[in-house]
């Protein structure tokens, strides 16, 4: 017998034995069941475990007197999902499903809860669900539970949640041993931070990291035909000082066979690994499929992790890009001991609105006066599109700048780069580099 419910505390459960989902409300609460009986005593078993599961969780109901909503779907769409992730098929982060909106009461005891996180952390993003996941397997149920403690508030937060059970899954079968002995073996790295200031002083604009690319959350498939060596050499080409790589492969649909592809191609632009980092396992996989440098994300990692995972990073030669949204993530930043790359997203995390003015704020004043002090290379990030808003970054003190959706798009990325700065900064630095447009 299959079945697959979502239930809630002070719920009548419907009859068992119908086909289909029936949905019975009382109060604030919901039940859904959708059973899936082959027999008659199929119907009669199912009808017996939702009984039980009801009267066990009708004491819960005081606690989560505050859930609105539950969600269900059959054995058959789970394995559906399965299978699409099996077979590499892009998942879209869908707000409207997976991020219900909550009820006023969540609204309020979240917004303190992050506030205190923020102040204590300094982190805005949850590492895993407070509360455990939501689905849980009884039986021959499945039983969701949704509450504020395990929803996410944004993608990003989704997808961290999402890597910390991919990262556990990839240790097992890769062990942290066996990637040491595959980064002793690696070529050395190349000088990331160096070859975007040469490019800045050879081409008068900020140096470029092209990302490598074929999809996001927000706008879904971005190149269809996407071919990860032709167009990171068509980048190389077109005047790229560095190349961004995404690794994600549930969200992105990037891989690090990817990474490792370009890296065996005789592409000689450093190569930046673009991954969600949580763990250090990942640095070392970084290195071990070609990486020359890293991403870190002060929304997700706290002070201590940021300077551990520096420390690790640095002693594998990679250089280390500390990405920022925020003046409380910049001061963070700043006050750690060694600091060579940082970048600035300007999109907001909570609403993601992007406003490249971000930049030019956190760049103003004091911030912008310690980072020309220290000579720390800053790296605009997100919602650059023309040659005004490049001169709009530059002008604010970004020395590069890291361009993704705007460039891959196009069928010749080597015209997306002439366009995005107004003017062709191609420089011949690998003539064996044969590139077709698609």
């Amino acid at each position: 017998m299959t079945a697959t419910a979502a239930f809630l505390p002070g719920c009548r459960l419907p009859v068992a034995g119908a086909v289909g989902c029936s949905r019975t409300t009382t109060g604030r609460s919901t039940v859904c069941a959708s059973p899936s009986p082959k027999s008659s005593w199929a119907s009669s078993s199912l009808r017996v475990a939702s009984r039980l599961a009801a009267d066990s969780l009708s004491n819960a109901d005081a606690q989560l007197s505050g859930i609105r909503r539950c969600s269900s779907s059959s054995l058959d769409e789970t394995k559906s999902e399965k299978e699409m992730e099996g077979n590499g098929q892009h998942v879209v982060f869908d707000p409207k499903s997976n991020m219900p909106e909550p009820p006023p009461e969540w609204k309020e005891k979240e917004n303190e809860r992050i506030a205190a996180m923020i102040e204590k952390q300094g982190v805005s993003i949850r590492r895993r669900p407070e509360t455990g996941p939501p689905l849980h397997n009884v039986g021959a149920f499945q039983f969701k539970l949704q509450n504020a403690g395990n929803t996410p508030r944004n993608i990003l937060e989704e997808i961290i949640w999402s890597k910390d059970l991919e990262v556990a899954q990839m240790k097992e079968r890769m062990p942290v041993a066996t990637l040491k002995k595959l980064v002793d073996a690696a070529e050395s790295t190349r000088d990331f931070v160096g070859a975007l200031r040469r490019r800045a002083a050879e081409t008068g604009v900020p140096g470029l990291i092209a990302e490598v690319k074929k999809a996001s959350p927000s706008r879904g498939i971005i190149q269809p035909n996407f071919d990860p060596v032709r167009i990171a050499k068509a980048y190389e080409a077109g005047g790229a000082a560095c190349l961004s790589v995404l690794t994600d492969q549930k969200y992105f649909q990037g891989s690090f066979e990817n990474l490792q592809m370009i890296r065996a191609s005789g592409v000689q632009c450093p190569l930046l690994c673009k991954e969600f980092i949580i763990d250090a396992w990942q640095l070392y996989k970084a290195r071990a499929s070609g990486a020359d440098a890293v991403l870190l994300i002060s929304a997700v990692l706290p002070d201590q992790d940021l300077k551990y995972m520096s420390r690790i990073a640095k002693s594998l030669g990679l250089a280390v890009l500390i990405e920022v949204h925020s003046e409380r993530e910049m001061d963070r930043v700043l006050a750690l001991p060694t600091v060579d790359l940082v970048g600035i997203n300007n999109r907001n995390l909570e609403n993601f609105k992007v406003d490249i003015q971000n930049t030019v704020r956190l760049l103003e004043g004091e911030r912008g006066q310690t980072i020309r002090d220290r000579g720390i290379l800053v790296v605009g990030e997100s919602g650059l599109f023309t040659p005004a808003d490049i001169e709009v970054v530059q002008m604010a003190g970004c020395g590069a700048v890291l361009v993704g959706e705007s460039l891959v798009k196009q069928d010749d990325p080597r015209v997306g780069i002439a366009g995005l700065f107004g003017k062709d900064i191609s420089i011949i630095t690998n003539p064996s580099l044969e590139v077709s447009a698609a």
